[in-house]
């Protein structure tokens, strides 16, 4: 059976508030005293993880079906199919983030991991800027206790939150996407006409799944 153009959005719209769960999720405090650079990292990481577990699962499905014809149905399964592969993307590079600022500070599993030099993230660290007198002590409690001096602890602080801000743009730039797509195939033209001989015009994703065995009719 052909979903409607409702059902479609509907699922468009279920994957972006998926996504969107990123944007405000909240990493336990629990183990991260020691290493407070961590926390940025914390909340995004674990709630990216059930997310693209959730987006493969809906694709699983589309693909356990017979593939949609309708321009809807196919618009449908090229967003979601870019959803998914924009935010194993963005985690991929979330995680090497991650990864070089444990290497930087000196807690990455390989002992004999090397620095690494200096990356974008670290353009948001202002060296001029000026704490306050209680703010630069507990930076210097904190650096100690994560074994740090107190510059290079704000150096990987700082990055560590640019990295995880860069991380929750492009997945909002994801759930916003998402959002609008849900919007098209709601209201989009002539969304649920056979699909006609146009279909050169179609991106390659969608042309490739026209001659899969076993699409629908």
């Amino acid at each position: 059976m052909t979903a409607t153009r409702d059902a479609l959005a509907d699922l468009l719209a279920e994957a972006a508030q998926q996504v969107g769960s990123v944007l405000t999720a909240q990493g336990p405090a629990v183990g991260t005293a020691a290493r407070p650079y961590l926390a940025p990292f914390l909340g995004p990481l674990a709630a990216a993880t059930p997310v693209l577990h959730s987006l493969s699962e809906q694709l699983d499905a589309y693909f356990s079906d017979p593939l949609p014809k309708t321009p809807a149905g196919l618009f449908t399964l090229a967003c979601l199919a870019a959803a998914n592969g924009q935010l194993n993307e963005a985690t991929a590079e979330f995680i090497t983030a991650i990864e070089a600022v444990c290497d930087r500070a000196g807690i990455s599993p390989d002992a004999s991991a090397q620095r690494p030099a200096t990356t974008d993230a670290d353009s948001a660290v202002d060296t001029g800027i000026a704490f306050t007198t209680d703010e630069w002590d507990a930076i210097q409690r904190a650096a100690r206790i994560g074994d740090l001096d107190p510059s290079e602890f704000v150096a990987v602080s700082a990055s560590a939150v640019a990295a995880s801000l860069l991380f929750t743009d492009l997945c909002r730039e994801i759930f916003e996407g998402l959002l609008a797509d849900a919007e098209y195939v709601r209201t989009g033209p002539d969304t649920d006409a056979a699909l006609g001989t146009d279909a050169e015009s179609l991106p390659t994703i969608v042309q490739h799944l026209l001659d899969t065995p076993g699409a629908a009719a």
